[in-house]
Formats: C-alpha cells, sequence, structure tokens
C-alpha cells in the first residue's frame, strides 16, 4: 500500500470502489460513560454499489436489573440500521466518508484530518454530540490471515472522546479515552473466522489494540494485527495470543493478553468484563461487544473492550455446544 498520501487514504472514499457489490467503506469510533457503566458507539459502513450504508449509535449498561446489554432490544438505545439511503448527492463529490449528514438524523464532520472529527445524531429520543481527538498516530493492519474478504485498507487510531449524550431526560457528559477505526474493501462476512478485537486506551500515551484469529477453536487466539502504544512510541504488533481464562455461559467474562511489538517490547494485560453485550451486528454474524477494564504497564482498571465474534452458525454452535466446552476455551 502506497502510504505517500494517508489523508487520501484514511480520511476519503477510495476512488477505485470498482463494481464489487460488497464493496464497503466502514468507519468505527468508540464511546463510554465508565462512571455510570455504559458503553457505546457510533459506527457506518458505506454500500455504494448497492446504493446503500449500514449505520447508527447504540448504548448499553451494566447497571440495569438485568443489564442493558443482553439483548438489543434491551438496549438504552440501539438503532443499527442495514438499509439506509446513502446520503444526498454525488457519492465522494458532495458528501465523504468523514462529511455526510444523513436524512435521519446521523452527521461526520472533519475538523482536522486524521485528528479530529465532529460526531453528531439526533433522532427518537436520542441526542448525540462527540468530539474525537486523536492522542496518536494511525497504525495500518492491511489485510492480514484470515481476514482477506473483510477489507483491503484497515487501520485503528487512538484517541480522547468528549461530548454529551442526552437519552429521554437525562443528558451524560463524556469524557473518556477511546479508539477509532476505519476500512475499506470488499467486505463478505459469511466467511468470519471467529476471533477476537481487544484495546484499551489509558491514557495520551499508552494503550493497545488487537486483532486476533481463532483458526483452531483453542483457548487462545493468535494475534494477526495491532499495536502497542507505550510512552508515547506506537509500534505494531509482532505477535502474541489473546487468551480467554473465564467465561459466563459462552461469553468472555476474563480475558488475557500475551503480545510483543516490533521494537521488542512485551504486553502482558489481564481484562475484566464491565458492561457486555450480545448481539448480531450483521445477519450473518453474532458477537460479544463488551466494555472491559484492564490493567497493563502499571494502569488499572484502563478502559478498554474485548469483542468476540463468529459467523452466524459458528455463533449458534458455540451457544450450543454447553458447559463442558465453554470451560475449555
Amino acid at each position: 500500500m502506497n502510504l505517500a498520501d494517508p489523508v487520501r487514504i484514511a480520511d476519503h472514499f477510495a476512488p477505485d470502489p470498482g463494481s464489487d457489490p460488497y464493496w464497503t467503506e466502514s468507519a468505527w469510533f468508540s464511546w463510554a460513560i465508565p462512571e455510570e457503566g455504559i458503553n457505546g458507539f457510533f459506527y457506518y459502513h458505506f454500500r455504494p454499489n448497492l446504493n446503500c450504508m449500514l449505520a447508527g449509535p447504540a448504548m448499553w449498561d451494566a447497571r440495569g436489573a438485568p443489564p442493558s446489554g443482553q439483548l438489543p432490544w434491551n438496549f438504552l438505545f440501539y438503532d443499527w440500521q442495514l438499509m439506509r439511503p446513502l446520503p444526498a448527492g454525488r457519492y465522494g463529490v458532495d458528501y465523504d466518508k468523514y462529511r455526510f449528514a444523513t436524512a435521519w438524523g446521523m452527521a461526520v464532520e472533519v475538523l482536522e484530518p486524521l485528528r479530529r472529527y465532529r460526531l453528531r445524531y439526533a433522532a427518537d429520543e436520542l441526542e448525540l454530540e462527540l468530539l474525537f481527538t486523536a492522542t496518536a498516530g494511525l497504525n495500518w493492519v492491511g489485510s492480514p490471515p484470515g481476514g482477506e474478504r473483510s477489507f483491503r485498507m484497515h487501520f485503528e487510531q487512538p484517541g480522547r472522546i468528549q461530548g454529551r449524550v442526552s437519552l429521554g431526560e437525562r443528558t451524560y457528559q463524556v469524557d473518556c479515552f477511546a479508539i477509532r477505526d476505519g476500512s475499506h474493501g470488499p467486505r463478505s462476512l459469511e466467511r468470519t473466522v471467529p476471533g477476537g478485537y481487544t484495546w484499551s486506551t489509558a491514557d495520551e500515551g499508552h494503550g493497545f489494540h488487537l486483532l486476533a484469529k481463532d483458526f483452531d477453536s483453542s483457548r487462545e487466539t493468535r494475534i494477526v494485527g495491532g499495536y502497542l502504544l507505550r510512552d508515547g512510541v506506537m509500534a505494531p504488533l509482532a505477535g502474541g495470543v489473546r487468551r480467554v481464562v473465564e467465561r459466563v455461559g459462552p461469553r468472555p467474562e476474563r480475558v488475557e493478553v500475551e503480545a510483543e511489538d516490533r521494537l521488542g517490547r512485551r504486553l502482558y494485560a489481564r481484562g475484566r468484563a464491565v458492561a457486555p453485550a450480545e448481539f448480531m451486528l450483521f445477519p450473518d454474524r453474532g458477537q460479544w461487544w463488551s466494555q472491559f477494564a484492564w490493567d497493563y504497564d502499571g494502569f488499572a482498571g484502563a478502559l478498554g473492550e474485548d469483542q468476540e465474534y463468529y459467523g452466524i452458525h459458528d455463533f449458534r454452535r458455540w451457544h450450543r455446544a454447553g458447559p463442558d466446552a465453554w470451560r475449555r476455551r
């Protein structure tokens, strides 16, 4: 990949989407209110060759009775839509990947390329206005093993997200460390290799991200991409494992990470679920998407997440596997 112009690659639609109906331009921003046990996302996928987009926000908590994240219709808010119309105007001309407004209340604006983005949503009972500010550069992943049909270009970037979220009559202030990602490519999810997507951003100079694939249904999933940010220096991960050490039923409850980056620095992180959620973000894919508290590099309870995902047939089989199988993996 030519990285001579990262703004052109990361902040805009790809100039060559071709005719593949599954060509996708995706972007995601994490946000949370950890002091309230609330987790959320702001996520969208453009599918220009199908003339539609998949998009929406969600928020769930861990303190309800039962916690709202158990199922999406119990979330505090959930409006992930699979067949929304594209924004008005010409694709890539009148609007762009981080410069658009939809007729149904979702909008994004670039304030500073590769660094500051304003996110807005206003529909039903939710009003959201957040500002993401990057705290480090991009980490480019590309197409890792097991992800060739998911993206051609992929990156992560740690940051801080601030603003407000109003739900009904309650307004929350948001101010936490975060992460965002972006990708493009012919994304076909029905062939998903099970895996984990795990991250934490502890402060401006410390954090990690990993993408791990489960090639052999073991307790350990192999890291195929990610980064370590330590003392303000970011380097890609060279290898390692994500290991589930405790489950509640089939869901990951405690996770360990052992990894090494390309500078030879080692990472050992332990995390526990704080606000778990289970849902199908796509009809052919199921996952747990949980806010985690992570201990590593001298930080205790640093904000982050762990996402464990499956193709829908594997997800169904895993749910039906039973306690003996859940204890072994």
